[in-house]
């Protein structure tokens, strides 16, 4: 899997696949110009967004429920030393009524956490940096 980022402004980055690509940029606070999610934003989209496709996909394809106007918020804390996201909170609305079953909403749930970037976060990949 790989992604092309180019430089677009001061503080702003492009992202690019063969499909698509959006921004990710700074807060104005920081010298951007707060025209698309921060990299911390995007982590916990990434994290909810993962969580609540995760579920859908799992409704759809085990139960045969096609689950509709699915909603999310997420919230996140920052830690310090070393600074990072130290906490995400994720909620999803608008499932139990369309599963209609406790014990496919508690299914639900643990699909959803079990979700690749959760747990990618989770278990703490390799990772690598080269500067060239």
């Amino acid at each position: 899997m790989k992604l092309k980022l180019r430089q677009t402004g001061p503080r702003k980055m492009e992202v690019i696949s063969d499909n698509w690509s959006f921004v990710v940029d700074l807060k104005e606070k920081y010298g951007g110009q707060n025209s698309g999610p921060n990299p911390s934003e995007l982590t916990a989209a990434a994290v909810a967004s993962c969580e609540v496709l995760t579920g859908v996909f799992w409704a759809a394809r085990r139960h045969n429920v096609e689950l509709r106007d699915v909603e999310a918020e997420v919230e996140w804390d920052y830690g310090e030393k070393p600074d990072r996201i130290s906490k995400i909170d994720v909620t999803i609305r608008n499932v139990a009524d369309q599963l209609g079953d406790g014990k496919k909403l508690k299914a639900f749930e643990g699909i959803a956490k079990g979700c690749t970037v959760t747990r990618t976060l989770q278990m703490g990949p390799e990772m690598s940096l080269k500067v060239e």
